[in-house]
Order: structure tokens, then C-alpha cells, then sequence
């Protein structure tokens, strides 16, 4: 058993739920607040653009909405790497973690580097969509912008998933910190005039300086590791030579690039489903008109900012899944999903309940137009209600992650979402005339559906496995 999952002296025995809970929050919460440094970073840059008007708001959330589901698809794949060091970890194999950090360093480099020509694209794609071609010529630059530091971005990423799974996650929260006070003081000189400075900032500026800070957290995360490495005599495996390095990108990682590939394809597409989803609505509200477009956009990052909870959760569900698995105790596999479901609703539910009381009040921190505000107050009470059930679907999803169940899952999103939620949304916002808040119903349905299908998916693939390996254990 790895020290991470080792009771402590005077502690409860492993498998009770304080034990579980505990654990469960003990990893959960570096990850949340990393993630939600992530997120964070992304409702500055909103605010920032929404100082410029109701127009850069809305060109900044159409910019980043297309590459916003390349990065999830991404973020997803890259998930593979934290249940290979979690199965590692829990099999007593702590030398493995190098090969596996090389090899989701080079598909973290490929992933990213693929979506600066996918930008190139934003501007036709924006105006065959139905979109003012004032916006979109703005939006289109906010793309190529955003492209340019998602390899920064995804390898970040990848270095803080090995450090969570070896159990130093306060590490990513630190350089996430760092990050978006760097990110802060950047927007508010070059777009705000911060010191005097003649600025004239606009939704492009703000994405500028999120571009360069991502670069450097994945300078800050890499050097905290090889640094950590060299001190503690790498028992992970991560000093190597420069051709061994080289060698990683080129075969993009080899066996363990591959097992990542394997698993974390329909990982990340399963997440890139909802991903798509909610960005696809975008293309509707701007359909319906720029208040619609800045309130969908000023809702997003509220239930974003709360689902960072999921986030931080489903990570540690599957780290503590994948290390119970590793032992060979599913029955501790199945309590420690469980238990982060529980924690996802109770969390995420007690954060939904200010969007719902005070919507008007966080409408107003992003965008100052009254339409755009009158309209983000009946989309954010809507959204408050859902946060506690996303959360939750999140969760599942990290918890069938650590179980190794992949595909299953993306077709379950892929039906909750594409065949429930944005038809009904289409149907609801455009053909019936409830506008802005008909999207957020429809993407309710998907929510409610995708819940149910997982929840009953995780409970089938933990009694299968819990009884199969009891029938090897009982076999001489």
C-alpha cells in the first residue's frame, strides 16, 4: 500500500468512511484550488474583457469556445496519465513515474501544437455560423492568441497530474497562485492603465497575457520536479538523459505514450463531449443576440468556477480508486467513488445556492450593460441549480477514470448530451422563445441524463469487479 494510502498512527482503520472522507478531501482540495487557479485565470480575463464592453465580452467567450473543447478534450486524455502513476504508486513501482511524466509530456506538446493551425480557421468558421462579423474578426484573433499558449497550458498540466499523483498537489496550487497574481497585475497594466499606463486594452490583450503566464507554470512545475528530483535522489525515475527526453517526444512516449493514447482518447473525448456541448450553446446565443452572448458567457464561468469542485474531486477519486485497485482491494475502490460523489453534491450544491440567491450581484462583476445583466440573472439562478448535479457527473466520470472504464462513458455523454441536451436547448431558446435561459434548460436534461446513466454504470462496473476479484482471491 502506498504511504498516500496508509493509515496513520492513531487514525481509523482503512475502509471506514472518516478514513475516506479525510483522504478524499486531503487530495482533493490541492487540486481544487489548482484547478480552480485555472479557472480563475479565465474569469479575470472575462471581467477584464467585459470592462472593454458588451461586445469584447462576447468576442472573448466566442473566441475561446471552439479551442475551449480542444483544451477539455485534451485536459481529459491527459487524466490517463495520473491512473497509470496511481496504478504505479499502488503496485509499489514508484520508478515508473518518469517514463509515464516523459511520455504525457509529448502528448501534452502534440495535442497542443495541433490546435494552433485548428485557429487559423476561427475567423470563416465564426461568420458560417451566423455571427456579426464584428465580433468575429475580434474573436477570431482571441483564437489564434488562445493557440498559442495551449502546449504551455497542456504541459502544465501534465507535470501537476505527477505531482498529484505522488501525493505533492500543493505544488500546483502555489504556482497557480503565482500565475494568476502575475495574470492580474499584467491585465490591469495593459488593459485597465494600471500605474498610469496608456492602455487601451481589449478581449486580444487579455488573452496575450494569459498566454504567457501559461508558459511560464509549466517553466515554474517542471523545475519544481527536476529540482525535487536531484534533491530526494530521484526515486521516481525523472532525471534522464537529453536523448533519452528526446527520444520520448519523438515516439511520442513509447509503451507508456501509448497506454495513454489507449486510455485517455475516450477519456478526453467523453469530457470534450459536455465541453462541446456547452460551447455549442454559445453559437446559439449569439444567434438570439450580444446580451444572450455575454449573459451565456458571464454564466459559464460561474458554473465553471463551481465545477472546479468536480474537478478536484474526480481527480482524487481516481488517484484513490487507481491506488485501491493497484492493492487489490476493490471494495475500498468502490467506497472512495462514493464517497467523492457525495462530496462533489454537498460542495457544489452549498456553492449553486449563491448563484441562485444572488445572481444580479455576480452579473454585475463581469458586465455592466442592464440588458446583458437582466438576461445573466435568470441564466445564473438556473445554473446555480445545477452546479450540485454536474458536480456529480464529474465525479462519476473520475471515478470510472481510476476504474480503467472509459468508453462506456463517452457514449453515455455522447447520448445525454448531443441527443438530449442541445437539441432541447435548440428547441427551447429558438423555436419555442425562451431565449437565453431555454439553453440552460436543455443542458439541465443532458446533466440529469448523464447522472443517471454513469451513477448506474459505476455501480454495475464496481460489483463486477469486486467479484471478480474475489473469485480470483478464492481460486487456488
Amino acid at each position: 500500500m502506498p504511504a498516500s494510502e496508509a493509515a496513520r498512527p492513531g487514525e481509523e482503520p482503512t475502509g471506514t468512511l472518516g478514513w475516506h472522507l479525510r483522504r478524499t478531501i486531503e487530495l482533493a482540495a490541492p487540486i481544487i484550488l489548482s484547478r480552480t487557479g485555472l479557472v480563475i485565470m479565465f474569469t479575470v480575463d472575462t471581467i477584464m474583457a467585459g470592462r472593454a464592453g458588451e461586445l469584447s465580452l462576447g468576442a472573448f467567450g466566442l473566441g475561446v469556445a471552439p479551442l475551449l473543447t480542444a483544451m477539455m478534450i485534451s485536459l481529459g486524455a491527459l487524466q490517463a496519465t495520473v491512473v497509470l502513476a496511481a496504478h504505479a504508486m499502488g503496485r509499489g513501482e514508484p520508478r515508473a513515474i518518469g517514463a509515464i511524466l516523459r511520455a504525457s509530456f509529448a502528448n501534452a506538446l502534440l495535442l497542443g501544437l495541433l490546435a494552433i493551425p485548428l485557429s487559423w480557421g476561427a475567423g470563416p468558421f465564426f461568420l458560417a455560423t451566423g455571427q456579426s462579423p464584428e465580433v468575429a474578426a475580434v474573436a477570431a484573433r482571441v483564437a489564434q492568441v488562445f493557440a498559442l499558449g495551449l502546449p504551455g497550458l497542456l504541459l502544465f498540466i501534465a507535470a501537476n497530474l505527477i505531482l498529484e499523483a505522488t501525493d505533492r498537489a500543493r505544488v500546483g496550487t502555489l504556482v497557480m497562485l503565482g500565475a494568476n497574481l502575475a495574470n492580474l497585475a499584467l491585465d490591469g497594466i495593459l488593459v485597465l492603465g494600471w500605474g498610469g499606463f496608456n492602455a487601451h486594452g481589449d478581449a486580444v490583450t487579455v488573452m496575450a497575457t494569459s498566454t504567457v503566464v501559461r508558459w511560464c507554470t509549466f517553466a515554474a512545475a517542471f523545475g519544481v520536479i527536476v529540482h525535487t528530483a536531484a534533491r530526494d535522489g530521484d526515486k521516481h525515475g525523472i532525471l534522464a538523459t537529453p536523448s533519452t527526453w528526446i527520444r520520448s517526444v519523438l515516439t511520442l512516449g513509447g509503451a507508456e505514450g501509448r497506454e495513454i493514447r489507449r486510455m485517455g482518447l475516450p477519456m478526453g473525448l467523453a469530457q470534450g463531449v459536455e465541453a462541446a456541448a456547452f460551447s455549442s450553446l454559445i453559437f446559439i446565443a449569439g444567434l438570439i443576440g450580444t446580451s444572450a452572448l455575454a449573459a451565456h458567457q458571464t454564466t459559464m464561468t460561474a458554473m465553471s468556477m463551481v465545477y472546479m469542485n468536480a474537478v478536484g474531486l474526480a481527480g482524487a477519486a481516481s488517484i484513490r480508486v487507481g491506488n485501491a485497485l493497484g492493492r487489490g482491494s476493490p471494495r475500498d475502490a468502490t467506497r472512495a467513488g462514493w464517497t467523492a460523489f457525495g462530496l462533489g453534491g454537498l460542495l457544489s450544491g452549498s456553492c449553486g445556492v449563491f448563484l441562485v440567491l444572488f445572481p444580479e450581484v455576480i452579473a454585475r462583476w463581469v458586465v455592466d450593460e442592464p440588458a446583458a445583466v437582466a438576461v445573466a440573472t435568470q441564466t445564473l439562478r438556473i445554473g446555480g441549480f445545477l452546479t450540485a448535479f454536474d458536480s456529480m457527473m464529474g465525479v462519476t466520470l473520475g471515478s470510472l477514470r481510476g476504474m480503467g472504464d472509459v468508453w462506456m462513458s463517452l457514449w453515455l455523454q455522447c447520448g445525454a448530451f448531443w441527443f438530449v441536451a442541445i437539441p432541447l436547448a435548440y428547441v427551447l431558446a429558438i423555436e419555442v422563445g425562451f431565449g437565453a435561459p431555454g439553453l440552460f434548460y436543455g443542458i439541465g436534461a443532458g446533466i440529469f441524463t448523464s447522472l443517471a446513466l454513469l451513477s448506474l454504470r459505476f455501480r454495475v462496473v464496481s460489483q463486477r469487479m469486486e467479484a471478480r476479484m474475489t473469485r480470483h482471491a478464492a481460486s487456488p
